[in-house]
């Protein structure tokens, strides 16, 4: 039993004691005390408590015991989250960056803002992202079309990879023009057949591309190439 502070009873004065359940404040008299050892059902609820703890002098009186103890009740009231939602919680959480990670995840790793964190976390566990391609990062200059001695073209550009990370050598597209800009021949070129001894560049670096073309009929105006 927990210690409560008693308070002398005046025999000769009305005494009030308030629900704890609804606050509800009842007259209690000596009788009562002495038949019911202090117990009393709430006419207004009909919950039993023991009107001893809750005892005063003051009709209105609100004791702070009283407000502690409705606080408790309150607080023991309250539903409790219970080890199995934290732990469906997790697993629905893991699941659903599973689902994102399957369904979106070589996109998420061609961002380089995502990439870099990702690169941090697989050199931690040894982990391999997908190569790393991204178009716009790439660079050309000093691109040429020159004709050679016995009728043919030397195609020749520098290119830099301008990403954060090593990209794959991208394939490349030569569209040969005449003097009204329509094209009059193409080809694709993988980057075996222009860079057989390279398969990827690191950041920054730059690589030169010299294509010897065949001339065709048609007399050439000029050219386009894109990296694919």
């Amino acid at each position: 039993m927990t210690g409560v502070d008693w308070m002398p009873i005046n025999l000769t004065k009305s005494m009030y004691s308030r629900c704890p359940h609804c606050d509800k404040q009842h007259e209690i008299t000596v009788e009562h005390l002495r038949q019911r050892r202090g117990l009393l059902n709430c006419s207004a609820c009909g919950k039993s408590f023991d009107t001893l703890r809750f005892l005063s002098e003051q009709e209105d009186a609100v004791l702070a015991d009283d407000l502690h103890y409705q606080d408790k009740q309150i607080s023991d009231r309250r539903p409790q989250t219970p080890a199995v939602w934290l732990v469906a919680t997790s697993l629905m959480s893991v699941l659903l960056l599973a689902q994102v990670l399957y369904f979106e995840g070589y996109r998420l790793t061609m961002q380089p803002q995502i990439r870099v964190g990702l690169d941090k976390i697989c050199s931690a566990i040894a982990c391999r992202l997908p190569p790393y391609r991204n178009r716009e990062e790439w660079s050309v200059s000093h691109s040429n079309l020159q004709v050679q001695t016995d009728g043919s073209y030397l195609f020749s550009a520098a290119v830099s990879n301008q990403a954060l990370f090593t990209q794959i050598v991208p394939d490349l597209k030569l569209t040969l023009l005449n003097f009204n800009g329509q094209a009059i021949a193409g080809r694709m070129f993988s980057a075996s057949e222009y860079l057989p001894k390279l398969t990827s560049l690191a950041t920054e670096q730059t690589v030169e591309i010299r294509l010897a073309v065949v001339a065709p009929t048609a007399p050439i105006g000029g050219y386009t190439f894109n990296l694919l």
